[in-house]
C-alpha cells in the first residue's frame, strides 16, 4: 500500500515495490517524485521526518532483529545566523504561530529564508541502509517526470494562485522571485502555467540525475555543493559549501506512548509527535465512542485536547540541542488526566493564535507484504 497526495508518486512508489523494492525504497520512491510534481510542498532541498519499522529479517532488516527508527531532518540555520540578525526587521509573528513576520519577508522568500536542507540525506541514508533497489532506479520515476514533464493538477495549481496566508508572503510572488521560477511555472504572458498543461523541468531532471549517479555526496559535498555555494554568495546568501558538508541527520528511537491498549509510536522532538501523544493520552480519558463521531461534544472535547496540547508545545517544544524539553511532564499520566479534568470542568485552553487555515505539508506512507 503506497499513500501520498499526487498520483505520479503513488505509482513511482507502487513500481518500486512490483521490481523487488521494499516499503523504504517506495517511500523514498515516492517522495522524490513528490517533489517533482509537488514542488511547493517538498523536495531534496527541504525537511522533514520519518519512521521506518521493518521486521525482523525481512524487509532489510537483515540483522535478524526488528527495526524501529526515526530519522529527523528538519533544516538547520546556516553558521552565518545570529539571534539578532533580523531584530531590525521584525513586524509580528504569524497568525498561526508557525514563524515570525519580517519586513520584506527576507526570513520567507529568497535567498536569506534557505536553511540546511535534509531531505536528500534523509532519503539517501534510508534508502541505502534498509532499501533493496539500486539508488539509481530509486530516484529514476523522479528524473523522468521532471524531464517529459507531468500535467498540472488543480491542487497544484490552486496552492499556486493562494495568496497571503497569516502574515506569510503569497505563493505566486514566491514563485516569480526568480528568473528560473518565472520560466518554469509562467508562460511567456507572465501568466501563470494553467490546470492540466504539461509542466517540464528540465534543470531539475539534470540535478536529480547527477544524484542518481554521485549520491547525496554530489549534493552536499560534490559539485552541485559548489554550485549553491556560489550562488548563495553572488546574491546574499547564508548557506555555504560549510553548512551542507558539516550537516547531519538524527538517527533514534521513537517516541511512545499508548492508547486505549495500543502502542503508538511518533517522531520525537524537534518534531510534533510530542503534541500528538499528549492529545492521545488526554483523550484517553473520554468514551469518544459514546459521544457520536463528530458530535457537538466529540469535536468540543477532541478541539480543547488538541489546544491544551498546542499550548504546551508552543511553551515547552524545541530543537532538544537547544532547549530542556520536559517530555516526561508533557507526556505523564497525571498531566493527562489534569488537562482531561480541565475539559470536563469547562475550561478552555487558550492559544495566542488567530483563526485560519495552517500552510499545508505532505506525507507518504507505504506498508510492503512484510508488515
Amino acid at each position: 500500500m503506497v499513500v501520498a497526495a499526487q498520483p505520479e508518486a503513488v505509482e513511482a512508489g507502487v513500481d518500486a515495490l512490483r521490481t523487488g523494492g521494499n516499503a523504504v525504497d517506495a517511500a523514498v520512491a515516492c517522495a522524490l517524485v513528490a517533489g517533482v510534481v509537488d514542488p511547493q510542498m517538498c523536495g531534496i532541498a527541504g525537511f522533514g521526518s520519518a519512521q521506518l519499522f521493518l521486521p525482523a529479517g525481512r524487509s532489510g532488516a537483515d540483522s535478524g532483529e526488528t527495526i524501529h527508527t526515526c530519522v529527523d531532518f528538519h533544516g538547520t540555520s546556516p553558521a552565518a545566523v545570529r539571534p539578532d540578525m533580523w531584530e531590525h526587521l521584525l513586524v509580528g509573528e504569524t497568525r498561526d504561530g508557525f514563524g515570525f513576520i519580517l519586513d520584506g519577508n527576507v526570513n520567507d522568500v529568497g535567498y536569506q529564508s534557505i536553511t540546511t536542507p535534509g531531505s536528500l540525506l534523509a532519503y539517501y541514508e534510508a534508502q541505502s541502509r534498509y532499501g533493496r533497489l539500486d539508488w539509481a532506479d530509486v530516484v529514476a520515476p523522479a528524473i523522468a517526470w521532471a524531464a517529459d514533464g507531468f500535467a498540472i493538477r488543480p491542487s497544484v495549481f490552486h496552492w499556486w494562485k493562494e495568496g497571503a496566508t497569516l502574515g506569510r508572503a503569497d505563493n505566486v510572488g514566491r514563485l516569480a522571485h526568480t528568473p528560473a521560477g518565472r520560466h518554469i511555472y509562467f508562460d511567456e504572458n507572465g501568466s501563470l502555467r494553467p490546470i492540466g498543461e504539461t509542466l517540464r523541468n528540465p534543470d531539475l531532471a539534470r540535478t536529480l540525475t547527477r544524484i542518481a549517479e554521485g549520491g547525496a555526496d554530489e549534493f552536499y559535498r560534490g559539485g552541485i555543493a559548489a554550485e549553491i555555494d556560489a550562488d548563495m554568495a553572488a546574491n546574499g546568501g547564508l548557506l555555504t559549501a560549510t553548512d551542507l558538508d558539516e550537516y547531519r541527520t538524527v538517527w533514534g528511537e521513537p517516541l511512545r506512548t499508548t492508547y486505549r491498549g495500543l502502542e503508538v509510536a511518533t517522531n520525537q522532538p524537534p518534531g510534533g509527535g510530542v503534541m500528538v501523544a499528549e492529545m492521545l493520552n488526554i483523550l484517553s480519558h473520554f468514551d469518544l465512542g459514546a459521544m457520536g463521531h463528530n458530535s457537538v461534544q466529540y469535536v468540543c472535547t477532541v478541539a480543547e485536547a488538541m489546544k491544551w496540547a498546542t499550548a504546551d508545545k508552543d511553551a515547552h517544544v524545541g530543537d532538544p540541542a537547544f532547549v530542556d524539553v520536559p517530555l516526561d511532564r508533557l507526556l505523564s499520566i497525571d498531566h493527562a488526566a489534569e488537562m482531561a479534568q480541565r475539559i470536563m470542568a469547562g475550561e478552555r485552553a487558550h492559544v495566542d493564535r488567530m483563526a485560519g487555515e495552517p500552510p499545508d505539508t505532505t506525507h507518504v506512507c507505504v506498508v510492503d507484504a512484510d508488515g
